[in-house]
């Protein structure tokens, strides 16, 4: 009985598949046509069945836009999965800074200082050097004395006034002897300064000339008063020439004043030099060995 129902569906399924098989076309060209040719006509369908429609041509869809990079942030783990995140990757070792100094405060030491358990050793100092010698005043000789010349020793008020014939520097034996008589009483008082200014007369449209004789004039009773003992740094000059206001032109006047700037600008007298004092050993210095 089963074998008859199975052979009868059998024979129902085959009437229904012969009516579509009977609709199928073979074209045996469609293998042969290039891409170039245009393509076959499809067979027209059967009276009774609708034309297919035809399928539109799909639109090309826009290019995407390259998204951002996503940041490297570890994912946060979930509340509700009891698996955990995944472990993020580790940080990149930073550069030490530079380390300061060690702060000082004021009336504190800090802790590495180190302190000696005694005081460093004297240095060795070189003996001192001996003094140079004192320069030696040196005193010009003194201009000769001429007894046929001109001129006179007259006392005027803060000092004593030198005459002389025009033209002329020479010395009498009066003018040469009250120049060392002043020089003999400021060389014992170390504190007399010696002014000496001297006048010539001459024409005004030549004032180089009578300049020239009023300087030999001047370093004329300059040396005398050096060689009665005046140093030279207590001697002070002035050659006017003609500038002579009041009085004979052709003159000399001596003034004697103190000034204790004149005590330090005398140099001492000529000696022999002081020995140098040794410098004294210290006494962590250790004797050398005999």
């Amino acid at each position: 009985m089963r074998v008859f129902f199975s052979v009868l569906a059998l024979s129902a399924s085959l009437a229904l598949a012969l009516p579509a098989a009977a609709q199928v076309t073979i074209n045996p060209g469609a293998l042969d046509q290039t891409p170039a040719s245009p393509p076959a006509a499809s067979p027209a369908p059967e009276s009774g069945t609708p034309a297919p429609k035809p399928k539109p041509k799909p639109k090309p869809k826009p290019k995407a836009k390259p998204k951002p990079a996503a940041s490297a942030k570890p994912p946060a783990p979930s509340p509700t999965s009891g698996k955990e995140a995944p472990s993020p990757p580790p940080p990149v070792a930073a550069v030490p800074p530079a380390e300061a100094p060690p702060e000082v405060r004021l009336g504190t030491a800090p802790e590495n200082l180190t302190v000696p358990a005694a005081p460093p050793a004297s240095p060795l100092l070189p003996p001192a050097a001996a003094a140079p010698p004192v320069h030696p005043n040196v005193t010009p000789p003194p201009p000769p004395v001429v007894a046929a010349a001109a001129g006179e020793a007259i006392a005027v008020p803060g000092g004593t006034r030198i005459t002389f014939a025009p033209e002329s520097a020479d010395l009498n034996p009066a003018t040469d002897a009250a120049l060392r008589q002043i020089g003999s009483e400021a060389a014992q008082n170390p504190a007399a300064v010696v002014n000496v200014i001297a006048y010539a007369s001459g024409a005004k449209e030549d004032p180089s000339t009578p300049r020239r004789m009023s300087l030999d004039r001047a370093l004329a009773a300059r040396a005398v008063l050096m060689a009665a003992g005046v140093p030279s740094t207590r001697i002070y000059l002035r050659a006017l020439g003609t500038a002579s206001r009041e009085g004979p032109p052709d003159r000399v006047d001596l003034v004697v004043v103190n000034s204790q700037a004149a005590v330090a600008a005398t140099p001492p007298p000529p000696g022999p030099p002081a020995p140098a004092v040794p410098h004294a050993p210290s006494p962590d210095t250790k004797p050398p060995p005999p």
